[in-house]
């Protein structure tokens, strides 16, 4: 009656070895769920990070024009005035006071560009870095796992060795 015990003891086996498995399958799906969604966190920082730019771009852009055209207004009254365009003052202003102007406003362009460009950096890194230790802790867990099932099947490989010792050993020989 021993091989039947370990008849049991195999179907257990079994049952465990299939529980192991599903649970493998598991931590493989959450793992291609956790990619779709970093990947989809980076396209909305990457998203975020544009439309901010843009704005910013926008408005440098808009204030830079502003400067270009009280540079050009200048530089007509100037001529009107049958003056050189450097010493003329229009509308309180001087081409080296709109110049100045325009040298402030492209390096708090470019202050403000790099700030976000590094805000939105840091915003990605610490994301990829949740990222890779959620994934790191699936795969360990998966490993372990893994190594469970490979246990259970060698223990399911010597149960199938010992029944069929059993069996043998208890047929009833007619000599």
């Amino acid at each position: 009656m021993g091989w039947v015990t370990l008849a049991l003891r195999k179907t257990e086996l079994k049952r465990t070895h299939a529980a192991y498995q599903l649970e493998d399958l598991q931590i493989s799906r959450e793992k291609r769920r956790m990619a779709r969604e970093y990947h989809a966190e980076q396209v909305g920082v990457e998203n975020d990070k544009n439309e901010q730019t843009r704005n910013i771009r926008d408005n440098y852009n808009s204030q830079k024009q502003t400067i270009y055209d009280d540079m050009s207004a200048l530089r007509e009254a100037a001529k009107e005035a049958g003056e050189s365009s450097t010493d003329y003052e229009y509308n309180g202003q001087t081409l080296s006071d709109l110049q100045s102007q325009l040298d402030d406003l492209k390096e708090n362009y470019t202050y403000e560009n790099s700030e976000v460009e590094s805000y939105w950096e840091d915003e990605l890194a610490m994301i990829e870095e949740e990222s890779n230790d959620q994934e790191t802790t699936l795969d360990q867990q998966q490993v372990e796992i893994e190594t469970l099932m490979e246990n259970v099947s060698q223990e399911m490989q010597s149960v199938s060795e010992a029944i069929s010792s059993e069996i043998q050993n208890s047929t009833i020989k007619l000599s």
